[in-house]
């Protein structure tokens, strides 16, 4: 199961709801989770560039777009970002795997095998003469 956190900011029509009634966020929150089978960990209302952040524990993330689509539908919500959390020990071994030569190595590579390929044509073609 992976962790998500979405950092999210309301639409006038959801600060609106804020303000004018009293709706207990959290709860509409765990609701929404459960509704798709996510786990709420947590669900805060920030200062900031985002109104809110939501911590959810999901199978996948098809889940937690489902989430932000249902909320964007029902134009309460304006932007919603999803950061996935990783293991960077599965990472750091997936990485071990990569073959990865950098720009640079290849330039100098390239030069090498050129100049060598040059010289031994060269040799080869006085020998033949």
């Amino acid at each position: 199961m992976s962790t998500f956190l979405i950092l999210g900011t309301y639409t006038n029509k959801g600060a609106k709801g804020l303000v004018e009634k009293n709706s207990d966020r959290r709860e509409a929150m765990k609701t929404l989770a459960s509704s798709v089978g996510a786990k709420f960990i947590d669900y805060s209302i920030t200062r900031g560039i985002y109104d809110f952040w939501i911590l959810v524990e999901a199978d996948n993330y098809d889940k937690i777009a489902a989430i932000n689509l249902k909320a964007k539908s029902a134009d309460t919500i304006d932007k919603a970002d999803v950061l996935e959390t990783i293991d960077i020990n599965k990472i750091r071994q997936e990485a071990n795997d990569v073959n990865y030569i950098p720009p640079t190595e290849w330039i100098i590579f390239l030069k090498k095998c050129f100049y060598e390929n040059f010289y031994s044509l060269k040799f080869y073609y006085e020998m033949v003469q």
